[in-house]
């Protein structure tokens, strides 16, 4: 589970990021409502422009965005930063920065995209969506605590261990468990289409959740001391059967989508670096 401190914290950067971007956006509203033809004689035109003095701040802030997110790709890599922290806090902020990243580069491109900054813009949209697909696959393949993920054998091993917590600590029949298992799957058998699993999982989640209400309803005579513990622990016991039966199909899915995504990440990148040393060998952008 994450810290508070972590969920608040990324939410804090999630609200600042976003009000920054809706703030600039509404401050320039009306230069970007402009025709293009006629915003060189708007009186906002060398603030808001790609090389005024809002204008390429953005681009400096949308791409140095960019960068600091292949700290993520560093820390998979490097067996020194392995320990530093967990790999899911570090993806947290990794699509945080692919969020508000690219949306100063938009600032930065004043809503004008075409040409080459048409390509590396949808590139970077391309990213970002999948980015944030990614990250929901991935919270579906149990993984350690160091964020590296668990083979079969291990998950099978956890799940064991769950039960065996659920019977021993909160006196839960097996019989109960049983029921437990049932409730967890429901729904999973017979679906074959990746696409479809994909739609459903969300809604799935949310029955889940309402399911395991009624089932904790069901179990009477436990402490209420340990209450909170045992809800915790069945919610984990549900969300690991179900992920156990959906282990092939998220595996592959995880895997396709590293196809997709990096293809995508290396043409944002290569396409960044192009308009950087085009703006930099014109002077576009410290014209004034």
């Amino acid at each position: 589970m994450k810290s508070a401190t972590h969920r608040i914290v990324l939410v804090l950067c999630y609200v600042v990021g976003l009000s920054a971007f809706a703030w600039f956006a509404y401050r320039g509203l009306d230069y970007y409502r402009t025709p293009l033809i006629e915003r060189p004689r708007h009186e906002l035109y060398w603030t808001f422009k790609p090389g005024g003095t809002l204008g390429l701040r953005f681009g400096i802030a949308g791409a140095a965005m960019m960068v600091v997110m292949l700290v993520y790709s560093l820390r998979k890599r490097w067996r020194s930063l392995r320990r530093v922290g967990r790999v899911s806090v570090w993806l947290d902020f990794h699509i945080l920065l692919g969020i508000v990243g690219p949306l100063f580069i938009l600032l930065h491109s004043s809503f004008k995209v075409g040409g080459l900054v048409a390509l590396s813009f949808w590139s970077m949209v391309a990213v970002a969506a999948s980015g944030v697909a990614g990250r929901f696959l991935y919270a579906q393949i149990p993984r350690s605590r160091s964020g590296d993920e668990l083979d079969l054998a291990q998950v099978l091993q956890l799940d064991r261990q769950l039960t065996q917590r659920l019977t021993n600590d909160f006196g839960l029949p097996q019989t109960e468990v049983a029921n437990l298992n049932s409730i967890a799957e429901q729904g999973l058998a017979g679906r074959r289409s990746l696409f479809l699993l994909l739609l459903r999982v969300p809604i799935d989640s949310g029955l889940l959740r309402w399911r395991l209400l009624r089932f904790r309803r069901r179990c009477r005579g436990l402490d209420r001391s340990l209450l909170g513990q045992f809800t915790v622990t069945l919610r984990r016991k549900a969300l690991l059967r179900r992920r156990i039966r959906l282990w092939e199909a998220f595996r592959r899915l995880f895997h396709q989508w590293h196809v997709v995504h990096k293809p995508f990440a290396i043409l944002m990148y290569l396409f960044m670096v192009v308009h950087i040393m085009v703006a930099w060998v014109t002077g576009y952008a410290w014209q004034g």
